[in-house]
């Protein structure tokens, strides 16, 4: 995209839409880290209190066993069986507690209860209960009770530990009081007590084992995107894995509550960015758009022609120099370009400059007395029509660099030859080649030719400093209107050799052509789009524009709205060319007058296939 198509609003219009976009997504980046920092947060919360739940659902279970442990080691019966070495008895004695129950024998699984002597050797276990457990102790309580000294070795002590058919807790309780005569172990199973911890945390729990296998599930909890897993590992004693505990946070409030933080804050976002952007176009629209728009507008002005005007100067300071230094360039062309033409008008020589495609662009006062014709007769003419001779085929066969001196004769008004002395200079104008021609009628006299030759050479030789004023003057004027394309554009068609082999009939019928389809064309411009004769000229690029006396004109187009000033070969494809492009401006409208265009340039097309 060219830079110059991008105006200062839309730039403006962007630049906020882009901090409104990056302030969106800044905050929708900021929620969702702070939504994740929170889901952290609560994750860690959580963790933390299911293991206080897990710790205190096993110190419950070990204050049940130890009940149940102290009420058998104060068994007279048992304590006697012990001592006496009676197996059966001390079977018998600890299937009663899960025969005849026990109290709170509800708060625990109990599985089995097992008596060791005071060096820990396996004395004897319950018949009821698990069976496929080694009659052994676990390897932890060994080795807490086996370091134990003096007083020490009458507490209980507890442990988790693995077993064959899954973890286990065990409560160690010694039997005999002060006079230790051996240990009761008391076995159940810690799983029938873990759902304890949802009851404690007050959130959902399942409970899985060491490999994974589900013991508990949380009934529709792990589907729901309300809810947040949390996982905890409760160990063994020996540090080893025993259950995985998942507890389940409700995060649905937590959710709600940070997308609706967010969604006011981006709302807030908008609204501020809005707002701004309200603010900013409506300063930049009162102090620099506006007064934008009225400096383009005056140096359009000023850019057609109308040099008397000056721009605005009601601004900021920045427009106040730029308009004050503007309006003091053009001043300064203003002058020169009144000097230059002054001094045209009152050289006595009849001076006349012609684009490359032959037509009059600049003429004095003295060609318009020299020629017989009006200023608006003048500008419709050619060189084909004001001179016998081919000047670009002059121009052309000169073999000398700059000017070339040649006799010409000049076509009046009333169709007389003149013989006149000239001058032709070639100039390049915005990279365009134009023709300055400085002429001058021969005076009656009876010299000879060379005689004639000799005394224009002096002439001009002793007036050098005089012509190369004028050269430069037509030369600046031409640089005045070299902001239009159009005003020294090459002939783009050349017509073909067949059409001047046609006959008159065909001419006739091809210029009225014409003519109907430029007043179409003319006609959908000015009535379904509102533009202006001159502003098709501009916007089109295909018709010159002429500065006359400071005033812009479309000599070459009105041409070619009349039968009676269209040109004997009219440039057709100009005229197609700008009927299309009112089409083009048009975009498919529907109506009387685009159907007329449209059928005129067909008819004009087809004129012209016939024709070749």
């Amino acid at each position: 995209m060219q830079i110059q198509r991008l105006s200062i609003r839309a730039l403006t219009v962007l630049i906020f839409s882009l901090l409104g976009m990056v302030a969106i997504i800044l905050s929708i980046l900021a929620g969702n880290y702070f939504r994740q920092a929170a889901l952290n947060a609560q994750m860690n919360s959580l963790s933390r209190v299911i293991e206080v739940a897990a710790q205190e659902t096993v110190r419950d279970l070990t204050r049940h066993t130890f009940d149940l442990g102290m009420k058998l080691a104060h068994n007279r019966e048992l304590l006697t069986a012990l001592q006496n070495n009676q197996q059966n008895k001390l079977v018998s004695l600890l299937d009663d507690s899960f025969i005849s129950g026990f109290s709170g024998f509800s708060k625990i699984d109990l599985q089995k209860i097992r008596i060791y002597d005071i060096k820990l050797n396996f004395i004897a276990q319950s018949a009821e209960g698990i069976h496929g457990l080694k009659p052994t102790l676990a390897s932890h309580l060994v080795k807490q009770t086996s370091h134990r000294q003096g007083i020490e070795r009458l507490k209980a002590i507890d442990a988790l530990w693995l077993s064959a058919a899954g973890p286990m807790h065990s409560t160690l309780v010694p039997i005999g009081g002060l006079h230790l005569a051996g240990y009761l172990e008391i076995v159940v199973d810690p799983a029938f007590n873990l759902p304890n911890i949802s009851h404690i945390t007050r959130t959902p729990i399942s409970i899985y084992s060491a490999s994974g296998e589900p013991l508990l599930l949380a009934a529709d909890t792990h589907h729901d995107a309300g809810f947040l897993p949390i996982a905890y590992t409760l160990n063994t004693s020996d540090q080893a894995a025993a259950f995985q505990i998942v507890g389940y946070e409700d995060v649905s409030r937590l959710n709600r509550q940070m997308n609706q933080t967010q969604l006011v804050t981006i709302s807030g976002f908008l609204l501020l960015s809005l707002s701004a952007l309200a603010v900013a176009l409506w300063m930049f629209s009162r102090f620099l758009f506006k007064p934008l728009r009225r400096m383009i507008a005056d140096m359009q002005q000023m850019r057609h022609g109308r040099l008397d005007l000056t721009i605005d100067q009601h601004g900021l300071r920045e427009f106040y120099l730029l308009a004050d230094s503007f309006n003091a360039m053009a001043s300064q062309i203003r002058r020169r370009t009144e000097d230059l033409e002054h001094m045209l008008d009152l050289d006595d020589s009849a001076i006349i400059c012609f684009r490359n495609d032959s037509e009059a662009a600049y003429f004095n006062r003295s060609a318009i007395k020299l020629f017989g014709y009006n200023e608006q007769q003048l500008g419709q003419l050619e060189l084909a029509d004001l001179f016998t001779e081919d000047i670009q085929q002059l121009v052309q066969h000169n073999q000398t660099a700059g000017k070339l001196q040649c006799q010409l004769h000049c076509i009046t008004s009333q169709a007389e030859q003149l013989p006149c002395d000239a001058v032709i200079s070639q100039m390049d104008v915005d990279n365009e080649t134009a023709y300055a021609l400085i002429i001058k009628p021969q005076s009656p006299t009876s010299d000879t030719p060379d005689k004639l030759a000799q005394n224009l050479v002096s002439s001009l030789e002793q007036n050098g400093q005089r012509m190369e004023v004028i050269e430069q003057s037509l030369h600046s004027l031409l640089e005045i209107t070299r902001h239009n394309p159009q005003l020294l554009n090459l002939l783009s068609n050349v017509q073909d050799n067949n059409h001047q082999q046609a006959s008159e009939s065909s001419k006739q019928q091809l210029r009225e052509q014409v003519v109907i389809t430029m007043q179409a064309t003319l006609a959908c411009w000015e009535h379904e789009l509102h533009r202006s004769k001159l502003q098709l000229a501009e916007e089109s690029r295909i018709w010159p524009v002429y500065i006359d006396k400071s005033t812009p004109t479309t000599r070459t187009l009105d041409k070619y709205l009349q039968i009676d000033t269209c040109p004997n070969n009219p440039r057709s494809q100009r005229v197609i060319d700008s009927a299309e492009f009112v089409l083009r401006q048009l975009d498919n409208q529907q109506g009387h007058c685009p159907q007329t265009l449209q059928t005129a340039l067909q008819n004009l097309r087809n004129t012209l296939a016939g024709m070749q």
